[in-house]
C-alpha cells in the first residue's frame, strides 16, 4: 500500500491502493473521524497489497483492535491458500475488485461480531462461485507459453486467488505472468510471481499493445462485480 498526502489548495489528498490493506486503512480513517473526501484510489503494485502494521491500531479500542488483527491473520492465511471464513474471502475479493462499500460493510460486521444479513451472504456466495469458476481453468498446463503464463482473460483482482489456489505451481520456480488489468487501469499487466506465491507488477500495457494484440484485442481485461 502506498499512502501519499499532498495539498491542493487547502485539501489534503490521501492516495490508497485498491486492495484489502487500502480498505482497512480507509476504514480506520473513517472510524477515527478523519475527513475522507480527499481519498483517491490507485491500482495496487503487489499481488495482495500491503496490510497495515500492528501500530496502525494503537488508537483503536482494544476489542476492535483484536478483531482487526484476527482479520489480518485470516487474510494472511488466505494468501497461503488456507481455508478462511466466507466473510474474509469476500472482503478480500470486494477490496481487490474495487467494491469499497461492500468491503467496508464486511469490516463493520466483522468488528461487531455480527453475521452477514441473508441478502449480503447470498451476494457473497454468488460472487465466490463466480470466482471459483474463473480460477478453475486459470493455471492449466496449456496456459504456459513463451515468456511465462498467459492469463489475459483473467482480471488482475482475480489473479491472487488463482495463485493461492494453485500455489504448488509456483513453489519450484519463479514465474512471469501476463494477466488482465483492473477497473482503474484496464489492459495487460505483467507480474513477477516468486516461489512463495507473492508477486509484483512489472509492467502495465494497454490492451492490444504489441506483442499481445492478437491475444487481447477482444477485451479490456476487467469485469466489475461490485
Amino acid at each position: 500500500m502506498i499512502q501519499i498526502g499532498f495539498k491542493i489548495g487547502i485539501r489534503v489528498l490521501q492516495i490508497l491502493e485498491m486492495d484489502p490493506g487500502g480498505c482497512l486503512r480507509f476504514w480506520l480513517m473513517r472510524h477515527a473521524g478523519v475527513d475522507i473526501t480527499g481519498v483517491r484510489w490507485m491500482s495496487r503494485s503487489t499481488l495482495w497489497g500491503k496490510l497495515p502494521s500492528p501500530n496502525a491500531f494503537v488508537n483503536v479500542d482494544i476489542e476492535v483492535r483484536l478483531r482487526l488483527l484476527r482479520l489480518i491473520g485470516a487474510l494472511c492465511d488466505l494468501r497461503k491458500g488456507r481455508d478462511v471464513p466466507l466473510m474474509v474471502r469476500s472482503f478480500a475479493e470486494a477490496s481487490l475488485m474495487g467494491g469499497t462499500n461492500r468491503a467496508l460493510r464486511l469490516i463493520d460486521l466483522w468488528v461487531k461480531g455480527e453475521p452477514m444479513p441473508p441478502w449480503l451472504e447470498a451476494r457473497c456466495r454468488q460472487t465466490q462461485r463466480h470466482l471459483s469458476r474463473r480460477i478453475s481453468t486459470a493455471l492449466l498446463p496449456a496456459r504456459e507459453g513463451y515468456q511465462g503464463l498467459w492469463l489475459l482473460d483473467l482480471p488482475a483482482p482475480i489473479l491472487p486467488f488463482a495463485v493461492a489456489e494453485h500455489r504448488k505451481l509456483f513453489t519450484s520456480r519463479s514465474w512471469l505472468v501476463h494477466s488482465g488489468g483492473d477497473r482503474l487501469c484496464p489492459g495487460i499487466w505483467t507480474w513477477a510471481i516468486d516461489t512463495t506465491g507473492g508477486g509484483e507488477v512489472l509492467r502495465r500495457s494497454r490492451a492490444g499493445f504489441t506483442p499481445f494484440s492478437c491475444a487481447s484485442a477482444h477485451r479490456d481485461a476487467f469485469e466489475p462485480t461490485a
